[in-house]
């Protein structure tokens, strides 16, 4: 019976750390804490929706993050970027070079600095408010490297969303992950 009891804690333990790691969810450290804070602003103050991360959006994120590759001063804590100036980045993304359908905000954020200015002010109180605020954008996605943390909202459209987050279970976490859980649920079934 202890035998039991101990399989089934072991069983459920893993699943706990394995389904709410970070890496499950996709975001780590800053670029999730952005996600929630993004949200919780829009809807407390606002009664806007939650931004539904996108897979697409994040892809757009990450490759101009990585693009962003110059430090970053005191007077650029906002950068201009249109997406246009990235069509590479957005034909491997989304398929095409040419869309209107999102915007892209990327603030100027040294790792050494983010503890001196909360990084969500950077969004809600500069130009890039009325975009967070626009209840017209429903997706999101969030790229980082060293200096510049870059948030992509789209809107609902076609362009997008095909990588959607769907509602399915095997959707939302990933097809590796429930095939791990069907092994593991065979293994302790056999082992009982």
């Amino acid at each position: 019976m202890a035998s039991l009891k101990f399989n089934i804690l072991l069983y459920v333990l893993f699943h706990a750390i394995f389904f709410l790691s970070s890496e499950v969810l996709g975001y780590y450290g800053e670029e999730h804490k952005l996600l929630k804070n993004i949200n919780s602003y829009r809807t407390l103050y606002w009664d806007k929706p939650l931004l539904i991360k996108n897979k697409k959006a994040r892809c757009v994120a990450k490759n101009i993050a990585a693009k962003l590759d110059q430090s970053c001063h005191e007077n650029s804590l906002v950068y201009k970027v249109k997406l246009d100036m990235y069509p590479d980045e957005l034909a491997y993304c989304i398929g095409n070079n040419h869309t209107t359908d999102g915007v892209v905000l990327p603030v100027c954020a040294p790792k050494d600095d983010l503890a001196e200015v909360p990084l969500l002010h950077n969004y809600t109180r500069t130009r890039y408010a009325k975009y967070i605020n626009d209840s017209t954008f429903t997706w999101i996605g969030i790229g980082s490297n060293d200096y510049w943390m870059v948030v992509v909202l789209s809107k609902n459209t076609s362009t997008w969303s095909s990588s959607a987050s769907a509602n399915g279970l095997v959707s939302k976490l990933g097809f590796g992950h429930g095939v791990v859980s069907l092994f593991l649920g065979m293994l302790f079934y056999l082992v009982l």
